[in-house]
């Protein structure tokens, strides 16, 4: 799946100062940070596939997919965070 890259904001008067603009993308970083915590508590165990146990695989590599889905926004949203905060005033 490919995304359409992230734009950055134009630091302005009459916009969103940037100091708010990095700790808006920080609060999803954050959340994220969360997210990846449960994923990784929630992450398929064989012992739930003793009765299915050729499904067991799948399930874990499904799961991998989905946590690397997660990384990855979050690397982006960091990025974009720290881009950001380079920006002049």
């Amino acid at each position: 799946m490919t995304l359409p890259p992230l734009v950055m904001p134009q630091i302005s008067i009459n916009g969103t100062n940037k100091t708010e603009l990095v700790s808006q993308q920080l609060a999803i970083v954050g959340a994220l940070r969360l997210v990846q915590e449960a994923m990784s508590e929630a992450t398929p165990n064989g012992r739930d596939y003793q009765h299915r146990p050729h499904e067991y695989q799948a399930a874990r590599d499904a799961w991998v997919e989905r946590q690397a889905l997660i990384a990855n926004l979050r690397r982006e949203i960091e990025h974009h965070a720290e881009a950001i905060d380079a920006l002049p005033r």
